[in-house]
């Protein structure tokens, strides 16, 4: 619903509104990750674009928006090898 009102919002003032969906665990969820820094390292990616890549999906969190404010506990957004349920 957010979404439509965001989109209707824009449309009374003639923007544009550009919305992307990433399904991150149908994209990311089956990467080795330890073997995807290797190959990233095998082919001469630096440390700290490796180290970046790394603490995208390794520390991402979010907080929900809601009627009061966010939420005051983040929730967790990481591949299931971060989360915990590995492969």
């Amino acid at each position: 619903m957010g979404l439509h009102i965001l989109y209707v919002r824009n449309l009374e003032y003639n923007n544009k509104v550009y919305v992307c969906y990433v399904d991150f665990e149908k994209a990311f969820g089956g990467v080795d990750w330890t073997k995807l820094m290797m190959i990233l390292q095998n082919i001469g990616v630096h440390w700290r674009d490796r180290k970046l890549i790394w603490n995208l999906y390794n520390k991402q969190v979010a907080y929900v928006r809601i009627e009061d404010g966010l939420s005051t506990a983040p929730l967790s957004i990481c591949p299931p090898l971060f989360c915990g349920a590995g492969h």
